[in-house]
């Protein structure tokens, strides 16, 4: 059995869920966005396992080290993109973008 990583969510990626779960909160209810936000994080828990399951982001191609993206949400609140690279047995989460959303250009993410 493989050992789990560290999946660390960075300060960007942090102030992109609290800017969704914001937009849900009001666009919504507050139940939609606690649900939306408990089901993020264990969607971004779920790295800890396999990380490399997650293929390639758009942005990837920008970059020395590869960018995936693993997939969350469905339906009339639309799927969210988990940006992430790993390091080792780090996962480190860069940002968390709506699937509408156009990819990030390299001059913004920072490392």
């Amino acid at each position: 059995m493989a050992s789990k990583h560290r999946v660390i969510i960075t300060p960007d990626a942090d102030d992109d869920l609290r800017t969704a779960y914001r937009f849900l909160r009001d666009e919504n209810s507050l139940q939609v966005a606690r649900a939306w936000l408990i089901g993020i994080k264990k969607k971004i828990s779920s790295l800890s396992d396999n990380p490399e399951r997650a293929h390639g982001a758009p942005e990837s191609g920008s970059f020395d080290e590869p960018i995936r993206e693993l997939l969350y949400g469905s339906g009339n609140r639309g799927v969210y993109r988990i940006l992430f690279t790993v390091f080792g047995r780090s996962v480190f989460v860069l940002h968390v973008r709506h699937g509408s959303m156009l990819p990030l250009e390299s001059n913004q993410f920072e490392f």
